[in-house]
């Protein structure tokens, strides 16, 4: 017997696992669409120039390319749904309103597998706010996040803010050694980044720049914002601003101000966001702003968003308490084949899923309520544990019943 084997970082679902995935989209979209947010679909894979737009080469390269058959143009999966909303905005702008609110629910693909070892198909889910540069666009954003997840049943929340404008800012006065503070931010190992304040690869202004910025920040005090640049001071002020109004918005949210948290996509360009919960180990909800994406692509729009990643959160679902309830309809004769499609169109309509059933095709799965039809065209009801319920003699007596 042939076995197939899938590729390192794809797996297949299960029957279970996607009506996980699917009543977690769900909720996100239902809730995101009563913000006023409205779906769109992008391209599974584009040209890689268009993917690759505001992403730096180490970004870039996690991209999983090939080569079209058709005119040779070299092409690559979507690793990340953002620059593909900016591409869309860009070129239609002018037939939409803005502020434009856009959701999506789709999957990428991410070439990162073996520094990460994570699974490299993420199930996203996002939303964008485009058009508006204003702190209450980003508070929009952030409580909308907040109110996605109280929706799944996350009461207890952590919500961490961070200005990627400073974390800029300190790489761009530390280039000799930019890269290797990079990873250790990444592993939040702040100890061996203020290490390198007697690095010989920088000069005495860049080590007094280590002590004067970074070592505050490690220590968890306050730096001196007199020579900061101007959008770096007002990107902190404006942190300060939302991290007090999220707080009197949601009093038990736990929120946080953490300007050493470093997020993976090279686009950010001023206040960024996650929003962790006890149940799972790892950060489900991100996003940030990002004004100067959209431009690249042509015509200039500041945009705040976010995004979920709905496989950590189907762990913590049920799928045997998920969806509609099923009826099965079991008919013992070929004769009354017809009287169980209108059985099913009758609870379909009141609804139910109706399953049809037969001694050659059972139904063997979980069901709510099944309708045994007899030859007599007569029914008989049974609960979920095959208990019979009651007996109809038509199908007409049964349509008199409430269900």
């Amino acid at each position: 017997m042939n076995t197939f084997s899938l590729p390192i970082g794809i797996k297949e679902y299960t029957t279970k696992d996607v009506r996980k995935i699917d009543f977690i989209s769900s909720v996100i979209l239902e809730e995101s669409e009563l913000w006023g947010f409205k779906k769109i679909i992008t391209p599974i894979f584009e040209n890689i120039n268009s993917l690759n737009v505001g992403l730096k080469e180490e970004t870039i390269n996690k991209t999983i390319k090939f080569i079209d058959p058709l005119n040779g143009d070299v092409l690559g999966l979507r690793s990340d749904i953002t620059p593909q909303i900016a591409r869309y905005v860009s070129n239609n702008y002018k037939t939409e309103k803005m502020p434009l609110r856009l959701t999506y629910n789709e999957r990428v693909v991410r070439n990162n597998y073996k520094e990460t070892g994570t699974k490299r198909e993420v199930f996203q889910v996002g939303c964008e706010l485009i058009g508006s540069n204003s702190l209450e666009s980003d508070l929009e954003i952030i409580c909308l996040g907040v109110s996605i997840l109280k929706k799944l049943g996350f009461v207890n929340q952590v919500v961490t803010l961070n200005s990627s404008l400073l974390l800029n800012f300190i790489f761009e006065n530390l280039e000799p050694i930019k890269e290797d503070i990079k990873l250790l931010f990444h592993k939040k190992d702040y100890q061996s980044i203020a290490n390198f304040s007697s690095d010989k690869r920088l000069n005495s202004k860049q080590k007094n720049f280590i002590k004067k910025y970074l070592k505050p920040l490690i220590q968890n005090k306050a730096i001196s914002s007199k020579d900061l640049p101007l959008k770096v001071k007002e990107s902190i002020t404006r942190i300060n601003l939302i991290e007090k109004t999220v707080c009197a918005t949601y009093p038990s949210v736990d929120l946080r101000v953490d300007f050493l948290d470093v997020k993976n996509f090279d686009y950010y360009s001023g206040m960024t966001f996650d929003i962790a919960v006890p149940e799972i180990s790892q950060i489900v909800l991100s996003g940030g702003r990002y004004d100067e994406l959209i431009g690249k692509y042509g015509n200039a729009f500041p945009a705040v968003g976010l995004a979920v990643n709905i496989l950590p959160l189907i762990k913590t679902v049920n799928a045997d308490q998920l969806g509609t309830p099923i009826v099965v309809i079991d008919s013992t004769h070929i004769d009354t084949f017809s009287l169980s499609i209108d059985i099913k169109d009758f609870f379909t309509s009141q609804g139910f899923i109706g399953v049809l059933s037969n001694k050659r095709n059972t139904y063997k799965d979980k069901f709510d309520l099944k309708i045994m039809i007899s030859k007599n065209r007569s029914l008989t009801l049974y609960d979920s544990k095959n208990k019979k319920i009651t007996s109809f003699k038509s199908f007409s007596d049964l349509q008199k019943e409430d269900f």
